[in-house]
C-alpha cells in the first residue's frame, strides 16, 4: 500500500486508532496489524492512481473524519494488485493494510465486509450520508472538515467501482477504507477507522 509518510502496518494502526491500535477489544489488546509489513511512499505509486491520490490528498488536507465513537485523520492510499475492474476483493485490501491473518482465534478476513458505495455528490460524502449531514455541528472546525470531505468526495466521484471496506462488530477498533478504481484499475482510497 502506498501512502504519504509511510510506516509499518502496526505503527499505522497505532496512529490511526483512537488512543490505541486497531484491536479486537474486550480482553484482547493485541494490535491487528503486522510489524513486518512496511507501506511504501505515495510518490512511488502507479502514475494514474498517483495523480488522483495527490488531488485527493490536497483536498482532504488533514481533515478529521468521523469514526463512530471517536474521530481520526483521513489518509489517502493507493492499493495495487486488486484486479482491474469490479469491487476489489476484500482479501487484497486486508492484505494491503498489513493485517494479521488471525488474532485470538478470530480470522480477520472473515470479519471484513465490503459493500458498494456511490460517491456522487447527491449521496452525501464518502463518510457521511445525506441524513448524517443534517446532524453535523455548524462550528468552524466542523465546517472546515466538511468542506475538505466534500471536495475529496467530488474527486472520488471520478473513480469507478466505489466501495467501503469495514469490519464486523466483533472488531472494536478497525480500519475503514472508502475508495474506488482509477482508470488504470488500481485502487485509490481514504483510510479511516472506527470504534464500536
Amino acid at each position: 500500500m502506498y501512502m504519504e509518510n509511510p510506516t509499518s502496518a502496526s505503527t499505522l494502526s497505532k496512529i490511526s486508532g483512537s488512543g490505541t491500535s486497531w484491536i479486537l477489544g474486550g480482553s484482547s489488546c493485541i494490535n491487528l496489524a503486522r510489524a513486518d509489513v512496511m507501506h511504501q511512499e505515495l510518490d512511488e505509486a502507479p502514475e494514474e492512481a498517483l495523480m488522483i491520490a495527490e488531488r485527493m490528498s490536497l483536498a482532504l488536507e488533514g481533515a478529521v473524519l468521523p469514526a463512530s465513537e471517536s474521530d481520526t485523520v483521513g489518509r489517502v492510499v493507493v492499493v495495487t494488485n486488486t484486479g482491474t475492474n469490479g469491487m476489489p476483493p476484500k482479501s487484497s485490501l486486508v492484505e494491503a493494510l498489513g493485517l494479521k491473518t488471525e488474532v485470538d482465534g478470530v480470522v480477520l478476513l472473515a470479519e471484513a465486509t465490503i459493500e458498494h458505495k456511490s460517491f456522487a455528490a447527491s449521496t452525501g460524502t464518502f463518510c457521511y450520508s445525506e441524513d448524517d449531514l443534517d446532524f453535523i455541528d455548524s462550528d468552524d472546525g466542523d465546517k472546515t472538515n466538511l468542506s475538505k470531505i466534500r471536495a475529496t468526495t467530488e474527486i472520488m466521484a471520478n473513480l469507478t467501482d466505489h466501495f467501503e471496506l469495514n469490519f464486523s462488530n466483533r472488531i472494536v477498533c478497525a480500519p475503514v477504507l472508502y475508495g474506488g478504481r482509477a482508470n488504470d484499475g488500481n485502487v485509490v482510497a481514504v483510510l479511516s477507522m472506527r470504534v464500536w
